[in-house]
């Protein structure tokens, strides 16, 4: 829908609701309405994250036993004039090493709505490789030669220490980002000793992240 300046888009149910009380937490970390209920509880705090990143808003509407509406809007502007190819041979020749000169990263996330978080962050500014656990990072990293790692703690079939373990076998100086929600002073020190360069908490911060990034590629 649009309005304005901006496009609404919204998802309507006619589950059980939301109790009036709890409408304002269920879009913080870790917060679950049911807890018997797979899930983290991260899942609606990364879209916010994801929508505010974008400058946009997000919100619920919600009545018990009539249903639910979540919302969000992002901004909007038409663009007249678009030119979509540029048929200048010397342009192009510019673009292409723009983009060359743009540094590699290897991203290991199982969680696709994760990755899009981390695609709509860093998506503009850097390459990025998706690999969906620890065992297909390696073959990544091996074909690709990826300039800094993010990697997930919990993942199937490899998890986040042991893709570092294997990394470092092939590496000691690669930088490997562990992103995380696991976020205790237990986990800080885990992955301080498993061989990371740094880590990252759940749900991201945008601006950390970039700072954090940019620091360990010098």
């Amino acid at each position: 829908m649009q309005k304005e300046n901006e496009l609404r888009f919204y998802v309507k149910d006619s589950g059980c609701g939301i109790p009036k009380d709890r409408q304002k937490s269920v879009f913080e970390r870790f917060v679950k309405l049911n807890s018997f209920i797979q899930g983290t509880g991260l899942g609606l705090s990364i879209c916010a994250s994801i929508v505010h990143k974008l400058g946009g808003k997000i919100g619920v509407e919600s009545e018990e036993s009539i249903g639910s509406t979540f919302w969000f809007t992002i901004p909007y502007s038409p663009v007249a004039g678009t030119t979509l190819f540029n048929d200048n041979p010397e342009r192009k020749s510019d673009v292409n090493k723009d983009v060359a000169d743009i540094a590699t990263l290897l991203v290991a996330e199982d969680d696709a709505s994760n990755y899009k978080l981390i695609e709509a962050i860093l998506g503009k500014e850097y390459n990025l490789i998706h690999a969906w656990n620890g065992e297909e990072a390696i073959q990544l990293y091996k074909k690709q030669q990826p300039d800094l790692i993010l990697t997930d703690i919990k993942m199937p079939v490899m998890d986040g220490f042991q893709l570092t373990t294997k990394l470092r076998e092939y590496s000691s100086i690669i930088p490997i980002v562990a992103v995380t929600a696991y976020a205790s002073e237990e986990d800080r020190s885990n992955i301080k000793n498993g061989g990371f360069s740094a880590f990252i908490a759940k749900p991201i911060n945008g601006i950390l992240l970039k700072e954090k990034i940019v620091e360990l590629l010098g």
